[in-house]
């Protein structure tokens, strides 16, 4: 092929990993709701965002009864919140919070 040069090219696109933005965001468990720790929800950090008022209210409890012996840890929130529910907790309630990402 006197005169002529040939051309060629490779094109390709590798993919090693893709994280979709939304799996970052999306909720664990919701905002309202009485968890147990196991079944429902995995030990772990958890955070919400977005509460106004005070109006969110969250709790970790030794057992269903969630009396003042049963608590382990409660709390009010405004704004943010992030809790760790621990291997030992047996339930985690909820209520007037935005849902609940995992976080760690």
């Amino acid at each position: 092929m006197k005169g002529r040069a040939a051309l060629s090219a490779t094109v390709g696109l590798v993919v090693i990993g893709v994280v979709s933005a939304n799996a970052e965001e999306k909720a664990a468990f919701a905002g309202n709701g009485d968890f147990r720790v196991g079944p429902d929800v995995a030990p772990g950090t958890y955070r919400t965002t977005g509460n106004t008022g005070g109006s969110c209210h969250w709790e970790r409890s030794k057992d269903s009864g969630h009396g003042p012996a049963s608590l382990i840890a409660e709390g009010d929130v405004t704004g943010t919140a992030v809790v760790t529910i621990g291997g030992e907790d047996a339930h985690f309630r909820t209520s007037g919070c935005g849902d609940w990402k995992k976080t760690g």
